[in-house]
């Protein structure tokens, strides 16, 4: 068998090196040193309902997260999230030593083929850090009641734990996909703690009120107040704006159509 890059030197037993090299494409970059002690890892990326991402941009602000990285790839969308009139990468991380937590989170989707590098990257990346736990947060849609949380965990005794303190309903059977899905597989395998947290959401717009409750779950689990009334104020001026759209929708339909009394 022939190698393609044997033109250029290399050898076949580096060919596999090669495309390692190619395919290693993201980076996480810490701009400042931290003296961290095993800290908790918040994960948000974008879902159902958007859930995630709402979710962990709400928790960094009110704790007042400090911004010390981010995450960059050739293959991520070319924007930048603005927040409170300064502009910052989409995928970026957030710390607190206070409340010893780190917020990984991302306001854009990331590409398929980007799924498995970025959750690997991330998995190394806390484990270098000293990590003691990850917490990813998102939607998902069961339809089995407006205001559920899930859970999912790699360790039964943390599934036991959720289940006695009534924090979320776990599930039994099913699939999670994404970095998410990834990142809870390999946990599984290496024995990493994790629990996913999702939040019963719309498919069709974002859903405030799934990211105040998975919050609230989020609350439970750690033990620290998290502040939602931003988000449940957000989640009640949705759902008036979403009844009056569906007041005009009925009203459209009733009226005849090309009715000379109209």
């Amino acid at each position: 068998m022939r190698f393609p890059l044997h033109k250029k030197g290399i050898k076949p037993k580096e060919y596999i090196k090669v495309i390692v090299a190619i395919c290693d494409m993201i980076d996480i970059e810490q701009m400042k040193k931290l003296k961290t002690k095993n800290p908790i890892i918040i994960l948000g990326f974008p879902g159902t309902g958007l859930v995630g991402s709402v979710a962990a941009t709400q928790l960094v602000e009110v704790l007042d997260l400090e911004f010390i990285g981010y995450i960059t790839s050739p293959e991520f969308a070319p924007l930048a999230a603005i927040h409170e009139y300064m502009p910052l990468p989409a995928a970026r991380i957030h710390y607190s030593e206070k409340y010893n937590l780190m917020v990984i989170l991302s306001e854009m989707s990331i590409p398929v083929a980007s799924s498995q590098e970025l959750a690997q990257k991330i998995l190394e990346y806390v484990k270098k850090i000293g990590a003691q736990e990850i917490i990813t947060l998102g939607g998902i849609s069961m339809h089995e009641g407006p205001d559920l949380v899930y859970a999912i965990s790699t360790d039964k005794k943390v599934t036991n734990e959720i289940i006695k303190n009534n924090i979320a309903k776990p599930i039994k059977e099913g699939a999670t996909t994404g970095v998410t899905g990834i990142l809870l597989a390999l946990g599984t395998v290496l024995k990493f703690p994790m629990v996913s947290f999702l939040a019963e959401a719309s498919e069709d717009h974002l859903d405030p009120k799934a990211a105040s409750n998975v919050l609230k779950a989020l609350e439970k689990k750690l033990g620290i107040k998290i502040d939602t009334k931003i988000l449940d104020d957000e989640a009640k001026d949705l759902e008036k704006e979403l009844r009056g759209k569906m007041v005009k929708s009925k009203v459209a339909i009733k009226k005849p159509i090309g009715s000379m009394y109209g």
